[in-house]
């Protein structure tokens, strides 16, 4: 299998191929996964509008043109490429991300985009083995936004149309896991997003585990999405559960959901992620700023880094940006989205122009 580096732009095995991607078409590429709507590359650039009509700040996103690897991450013979996309949302973070193409019709499509984090510096980008595997400084806890100093190696794969992360799951700060649910009576089971750990679920939670899996799933073993709280132990010597290798305790329900963004939902680089309903309206809050969109504003605004105050269960962030004052105020208890019956750990209300917004929130990790 070639290995293919940052600084390469094609695979050192066979490049002369006809299925080959170029780096001109894969600046022509309509990308998903970044903003709320997928975004047309022109010549490996996209500009959005200006945030707003006095404003020069808009979103820009460019192709790294050294950036670029080649290979077969499908198994099925045919080469891909993977991507760095630098994203400026209109403030000092450049947040990067990673994205499979792949020729389907004779014409180069975005299979799966995943999020590196703000600031992030990628050293080298390869596939192997089906795998790809990036080597990137990103920041270590205590370290000032325009300087990370961790080393680390991250690896992929693409399964359904989605770039699954590979690695230990079990080391999840705090003890928090994602993945998918399966509850019945011949199989209780939990799969780490990864797909590269599963186990028997012992619930030690309460009933609302069992009662959230039966309200939001429409058939019996249907996969559920969660976020929960736990620890990994022995599975049971006996019964159905004598069938894993492990059982994952599960402590604390954080998030379920059936239908939304599940394992895609990027948590790593963000404080909190809030978002609600009639009206709909998103934000992410980050240290160095907050990112937020609504019916009156489709196109993101940017606002400076907030200020904290409180500790759980009540944290307020106030902000101001873009002649707007901004407060979120996030507190620790049941939130049931409403429109999908989706379940956090958090509820949201957001003052913004005289307006007072309510919908639900997930903790970054």
């Amino acid at each position: 299998m070639p290995v293919c580096a940052l600084a390469i732009a094609a695979c050192s095995g066979d490049a002369s191929g006809p299925s080959q991607l170029t780096l001109e078409e894969l600046g022509q590429v309509t990308y998903g996964g970044i903003l709320d709507e997928p975004v047309v590359l022109t010549d490996g650039r996209f500009e959005g509008e200006p945030f707003t009509r006095d404003s020069a700040s808009r979103q820009v996103i460019t192709l790294v043109p050294d950036a670029v690897a080649r290979g077969d991450l499908t198994g099925d013979g045919n080469e891909e490429a993977v991507v760095l996309l630098a994203h400026n949302a209109g403030g000092s973070g450049v947040f990067m991300h990673l994205a499979v193409v792949r020729r389907q019709d004779g014409n180069p499509r975005n299979l799966a985009t995943a999020s590196l984090g703000d600031r992030v510096k990628v050293s080298a980008v390869e596939i192997a083995d089906g795998r790809i595997v990036v080597d990137a400084v990103e920041h270590a806890p205590g370290d000032p936004m325009c300087c990370p100093t961790r080393q680390v190696r991250r690896e992929w794969r693409v399964a359904d149309a989605q770039l699954l992360p590979l690695g230990p799951e079990s080391e999840s700060p705090g003890g928090r896991f994602r993945g998918h649910l399966v509850w019945g009576h011949e199989s209780r089971s939990f799969t780490t997003c990864d797909g590269g750990r599963e186990g028997w679920v012992i619930n030690d939670s309460g009933a609302e585990l069992v009662e959230v899996y039966e309200e939001l799933t429409s058939t019996p073993y249907q996969p559920m999405f969660v976020e929960v709280r736990g620890e990994w132990v022995e599975a049971p010597a006996e019964g159905f559960g004598a069938d894993f290798s492990e059982a994952l305790r599960v402590t604390e329900l954080l998030r379920a959901e059936n239908e939304g963004f599940g394992c895609r939902l990027e948590l790593g680089d963000v404080l909190f992620v809030a978002s609600g309903n009639e009206p709909f309206w998103r934000l992410q809050i980050r240290e160095d700023g907050v990112v937020m969109r609504s019916m009156n504003a489709p196109e993101e605004i940017g606002f400076p880094a907030p200020r904290r105050s409180g500790q759980s269960p009540r944290v307020v962030y106030q902000v101001e940006g873009h002649d707007s004052a901004l407060r979120i105020s996030l507190e620790q208890r049941r939130c049931v989205d409403s429109m999908s019956g989706a379940r956090y750990a958090w509820a949201a209300t957001v003052e913004i122009d005289g307006k007072r917004l309510t919908g639900c929130a997930a903790e970054g990790i």
